[in-house]
């Protein structure tokens, strides 16, 4: 390691207007920059002439530093001498960057010049240094693929990940205090401020840690927006889940990840995004909105030949579609108003295919059946037929059988009754009898 510390240098930059080329130049002073001519004036009068003082902070001035000044479409080189100064021609008005190149001192970023209309310009440069970091987690074993990020005052000046053992080593920076910022996803963030010497060392364990976050999924058509439920999420790490009535879902997320989302669902469009996660629980809000369509619609889907119908174009939401073109069996028939409908008669029978369409839509066919008006039958009527007059049939007179002379007969009295009075008395002699004998 290189023992020497002298203090950082500060390069001081003064701009020199050319002088005409008239008389000799003043003592002390730069004579006219390489590769201009001095005899043409529009050259002289449209540079200026940086001197540059490269200094440590204590003002101490630095010999044979080399400096890069660039300029939109041009550069120019030069090295500082034992004062520490050196002496370059730029472009009057215009923005150069100077970089500083020497083997104990150096800067992290270039020095910039907004304008070299100014009279004079510092530059402070630093020793060199460099940084290695070593990551673990809370067990002791390595994490690699940890990002590793050097701020002073707020700006990054290193940014880079470990390698398979842990380990991220800078390149060469200014010995000076750092910001100190190591991360990776699934792991808590570790910040801290490091002094950063010739050739420093720190180690940095980090935590393994997760949050929750809350998704809700909206279609913001409707005022005020109204959830989509059943929506499908599709999210890195986490795995695929489905929003409730609501709109919402959870799900368990690592923390510090940029992670991959995908939401769909049936007869909406796809949203892909990246979900960028922190350290502390949030919403996330997806809004859907409905696959753009036309849909047609009639009145009537049956009609008489040279009836009129109204055909109606809406949209995805239903909400009508002026200036849809309507087309029936190919042939455009018109356009939609400002609600949506188009009167059309349709002149001959048969299935009828409607279309709407606009620049970018296509509706899908609907059939209406064109028929022709119907002739009533008339009902059959009956023919009259003469109808004979019915032949008289004679009705036989009854005869009237006297009655037999050993019959008589008594008012009220029938045959059946008198058959059941003989029988009486047949019965009641045959009982008279059995009693004499007894």
């Amino acid at each position: 390691m290189r023992p020497y510390t002298r203090p950082l240098l500060i390069a001081t930059v003064v701009l020199l207007g050319l002088a005409p080329a008239v008389g000799a130049v003043g003592a002390g002073q730069p004579g006219p920059a390489a590769g201009v001519d001095a005899a043409d004036p529009s050259a002289q009068e449209s540079t200026v002439t940086l001197t540059i003082a490269v200094q440590t902070p204590e003002g101490d001035p630095v010999s044979e530093a080399d400096l890069t000044a660039t300029w939109e479409n041009g550069s120019a080189t030069a090295t500082t001498a034992g004062n520490g100064r050196a002496f370059v021609d730029v472009p009057a008005g215009s923005t150069v960057e100077i970089g500083v190149d020497h083997p104990e001192y150096v800067r992290n970023a270039p020095f910039v010049v907004d304008s070299t209309d100014e009279e004079t310009v510092r530059v402070t440069v630093r020793q060199r240094g460099s940084l290695t970091v070593s990551t673990e987690d809370d067990r002791g074993d390595a994490v690699a693929d940890a990002r590793v990020i050097a701020r002073v005052d707020g700006e990054i000046v290193v940014n880079g990940r470990t390698n398979d053992d842990g380990r991220f080593t800078t390149g060469t920076i200014e010995q000076r205090e750092y910001s100190l910022t190591v991360v990776k996803e699934g792991y808590y963030r570790v910040v801290r401020d490091v002094q950063v010497g010739d050739s420093s060392r720190e180690t940095v364990a980090i935590e393994r840690g997760s949050i929750t976050l809350s998704f809700e999924v909206v279609d913001d058509r409707f005022d005020p927006a109204e959830p989509v439920p059943d929506a499908q999420l599709i999210l890195e790490t986490a795995g695929t889940f489905r929003t409730l009535q609501n709109g919402e879902a959870t799900a368990q997320v690592p923390v510090n990840a940029d992670l991959d989302l995908e939401v769909t669902k049936e007869g909406y469009e796809t949203v892909s995004r990246t979900v960028r996660v922190g350290e502390s629980a949030r919403p996330v809000s997806v809004n859907l909105s409905r696959t753009p369509t036309l849909n047609v619609t009639t009145v009537n889907d049956r009609v008489l030949v040279g009836e009129r119908n109204v055909v109606t174009v809406t949209d995805a939401y239903g909400d009508p579609v002026a200036d849809a073109r309507v087309l029936v069996d190919g042939e455009a028939v018109g356009t939609t108003g400002g609600d949506g409908t188009l009167t059309v008669r349709l002149d001959s029978a048969g299935n009828r295919t409607v279309v709407a369409e606009t620049e970018d839509l296509t509706s899908s066919p609907l059939t209406i059946a064109v028929v022709r008006e119907r002739t009533p039958t008339a009902s059959p009527t009956a023919t009259p037929t003469d109808t004979p007059a019915p032949t008289a049939t004679a009705t036989p007179t009854a005869t009237t059988t006297p009655p037999s002379e050993s019959f008589v007969s008594f008012p009220g009295f029938t045959s059946l009754s008198a058959v059941l009075a003989l029988l009486a008395l047949a019965g009641a002699a045959g009982i008279a009898a059995r009693k004499r004998n007894e």
